[in-house]
């Protein structure tokens, strides 16, 4: 019996040397590398939407951007990448304004997506190619949003903590060696700091992160900011307590982030990382408008038939046909054409 006992011991030792071992809490852990051809709908929402002001244009109030829009977010080789489309832009796409209804260009639009699940306390952290340009803002952010009518007032909670290129230099110039860090709890009640943080267009990777504590009998309330995993600032000012959903998106602010006088730029990140902390602080979500704002009817990139399947009956389709007009579905890279390069990348995610 002892000799069975000693090579079941040997066994189990020899087996577990081979397996990986999750440890307790890293089974909550969010992580996306963006492989495929599309998002994983199970985890991410493509917003839709236009917020950042309005202009006088003719002598009338119009929105200042094209908001974001679905056709500007897309994968390709395992990166995640929001096209910005600037003052140049003559494209085919079309933005949206704030009441829902589209534009008649898509200058000054871009693209983000949020979360489908609501995070607190937690360590954020994205590796990324900011947009190497002036005039629009790459960005990582929590959001939470309520409106309270049982007063005499309408009260507005805003729970946000951004990290959004460009910032600003001690001189006030625009920077986009500067991040703009900022924490919120409502419109009114928010810190930003303009963080250095070395030159972000280099055209290499880097990496951003916040540690978000909302507090307990060890931690203080604060948010951390890592930017290539280098502690530069930390907030302690108006730091959320509600759970968001984590947004990621280029957008085009009204006058804080330079003019925007290009065709196209794009914001690449590589992956995702959500490592919740579950600190007693926490406080859950309790959004007014959870469903408002979103692509009903994702875009499916590479399922050119619309048969709602990706396999090589779509790369014929793009051989045999010339796709007239901007039909997302077949325009794999987002470049607004159908040709052999969008069929090699449907092809690639196949083998």
């Amino acid at each position: 019996m002892k000799a069975i006992r000693k090579t079941l011991l040997l066994i189990i030792t020899v087996f577990m040397s081979f397996v990986s071992v999750t440890y307790a809490g890293d089974s909550d852990i969010f992580y996306d590398d963006f492989s495929g051809l599309n998002l994983d709908s199970d985890k991410w929402l493509t917003a839709e939407k236009n917020w950042g002001g309005t202009v006088i244009e003719d002598g009338e109030s119009v929105d200042y951007n094209g908001g974001v829009i679905a056709e500007n977010v897309h994968l390709q080789n395992g990166k995640l990448i929001f096209t910005g489309c600037g003052n140049l832009y003559e494209g085919k796409k079309r933005g949206i304004n704030r009441n829902g209804t589209y534009r008649d260009n898509g200058k000054r639009c871009g693209g983000a997506i949020a979360t489908k699940d609501y995070f607190a306390s937690g360590s954020y952290e994205i590796r990324a190619k900011i947009a190497p340009t002036l005039g629009c803002c790459s960005a990582m952010w929590t959001f939470e949003y309520e409106e309270d009518y049982s007063g005499d007032e309408l009260k507005v909670t805003n729970h946000e903590i951004d990290i959004e290129f460009p910032g600003r230099t001690p001189d006030n110039d625009y920077s986009l060696s500067h991040a703009l860090c900022t924490t919120w709890t409502t419109e009114g009640d928010y810190k930003t700091s303009s963080v250095y943080c070395g030159d972000q267009t280099d055209g290499e990777f880097h990496t951003y992160r916040f540690d978000w504590h909302t507090g307990d009998a060890n931690e203080t309330p604060r948010v951390e900011y890592y930017f290539d995993n280098t502690l530069a600032y930390t907030s302690y000012d108006h730091i959320p307590t509600n759970a968001g959903r984590l947004w990621l998106g280029l957008w085009f602010p009204r006058y804080w982030a330079g003019i925007p006088d290009f065709d196209k730029t794009y914001f690449e990140v590589d992956y995702v990382k959500i490592k919740p902390f579950h600190e007693k602080g926490d406080k859950d979500q309790n959004e007014s408008y959870p469903d408002a704002g979103w692509r009903k009817n994702n875009i499916v990139r590479g399922d050119v038939n619309g048969d709602s399947t990706i396999d090589l009956r779509d790369v014929i389709e793009i051989e045999k046909r010339t796709v007239t007009g901007y039909v997302p579905n077949a325009d794999v890279n987002n470049d607004e054409n159908t040709d052999s390069k969008d069929a090699i990348l449907i092809l690639k995610s196949l083998f």
